[in-house]
């Protein structure tokens, strides 16, 4: 008996990691293919039908309208259903718009189709960040956050790879195949998040995997009132800025490489999946890191190592210095979400993860609903989008100053 119990107490692998995985691969279609990818099918969308950068901008800022709206709808979603049935109710929205938008001709039929596609993808990322502060101790918290954030990695490497080799299929047209194939592929997730996922290890038999403190050792607590106000927002506006920039560079950088770099879609292709390669270990790095140094030191090392990306685009139009920029964005890409994801588990604990993300999602999705956007309409006025870049990194810069004057989180008896 004491065997047996010893064997289901402490499994080969615990389920923690299996929730993990499957919720990565959640995140591949809601983040990987339902935003990412839009990068890499903007070009030929615009083409197709005679869209301006404003026009391009305005439509992914109408998904990301969708996705800031799916932050105020969420919550008390997912509190009632939980993260299986939510997650895979996002898939099954996504998977629906992108079928439709093989159908759709007009700007206006697209933003609203893509507006659901916004909607779907926030109902993915929001529960499957989250959970991980039911499912991990602090000691693995950042880790965990890291492999779930490799999702979007390999959607990036998939768009890379799948779409300059799309071709038109009698009336589809090789951007609408592109949707297609995209939806299938969320219909199969959609499947696997929903007998995979579970809210909480006492569903399984488990208790949170790593290393919880100890009876008499310093304890977070969660703070409340005015200085939880204050808490968010302070967060917030870090989240807000990163949101802003690296949308803005995921959405235009492939039209860069184009316009301003002269490469071909192949090239600009193969390009933007070395950033989704580089991109794979970086939630797992900077997670990782951050479980080792703090959140506060990997978060300001992330947003160094961004602003420099940006630079490199910014203030240059060397070939060599778009490779550097790709590079290290794809490195860092994920350092702040899932160091804020982890550190909102930290600060607010299991119990209040969810919504401390819904609020911090809400500037996040504000931001990178304002970059795309401000972006197109610089673009417009001069050009290209260099100056947009060079404004991303002094986001960037003023980030580093917000993150190193960030309180860290307060302990039982303090």
């Amino acid at each position: 008996m004491s065997d047996h119990q010893i064997h289901r107490t402490r499994p080969v692998l615990h389920y923690a990691w299996i929730v993990a995985f499957v919720g990565g691969v959640a995140v591949f279609c809601g983040l990987g293919l339902g935003r990412f990818a839009f990068g890499m099918l903007l070009p030929a969308m615009s083409d197709s039908l005679g869209w301006s950068y404003a026009q391009a901008g305005m439509l992914g800022f109408i998904n990301l309208l969708g996705y800031l709206t799916s932050v105020l709808i969420v919550p008390p979603f997912l509190a009632r259903v939980g993260t299986r049935v939510a997650v895979t109710s996002g898939l099954l929205l996504m998977a629906l718009s992108m079928f439709a938008m093989v159908l759709a001709q007009s700007l206006p039929m697209l933003s609203g189709l893509y507006f659901l596609t916004g909607i779907g993808s926030g109902a993915v990322v929001l529960p499957a960040l989250s959970v991980m502060a039911n499912w991990f101790a602090p000691s693995h918290r950042g880790l965990a956050t890291g492999l779930v954030m490799a999702g979007p990695g390999f959607g990036i490497i998939f768009s890379g790879k799948a779409v300059p080799n799309l071709t038109p299929f009698q009336n589809i047209l090789a951007w609408q195949m592109g949707w297609l194939i995209f939806g299938a592929m969320s219909v199969v997730v959609a499947a696997l998040a929903f007998g995979f996922l579970r809210n909480h290890p006492g569903q399984m038999g488990h208790s949170p995997f790593g290393r919880s403190p100890l009876p008499g050792q310093p304890q977070s607590v969660a703070p409340e009132g005015a200085a939880r106000r204050r808490l968010l927002l302070h967060m917030g506006i870090i989240y807000g800025l990163y949101g802003a920039t690296y949308m803005l560079y995921v959405t235009f950088i492939v039209t860069s490489m184009r316009d301003s770099y002269g490469m071909t879609q192949a090239q600009a292709g193969g390009l933007w999946s070395w950033f989704g390669i580089l991109s794979i270990p970086s939630g797992l790095l900077f997670g990782g890191l951050s479980d080792r140094i703090g959140r506060r030191a990997g978060m300001a090392i992330g947003f160094a190592c961004l602003s420099v990306a940006f630079a490199c685009v910014g203030f240059t139009a060397w070939r060599p210095g778009l490779y550097v920029s790709v590079g290290l964005f794809g490195l860092a890409a994920w350092s702040i979400p899932v160091i804020i994801s982890a550190a909102a588990g930290d600060y607010f604990g299991p119990v209040g993860t969810a919504k401390a993300l819904a609020a911090l999602m809400l500037t996040f999705s504000a931001g990178q609903a304002a970059g795309p956007a401000l972006a197109g309409v610089m673009a417009e006025q001069s050009g290209d989008f260099s100056s947009s870049y060079r404004l991303a990194t002094a986001a960037a810069c003023a980030a580093v100053a917000l993150v190193a004057v960030l309180r860290p989180p307060m302990v039982r008896g303090n």
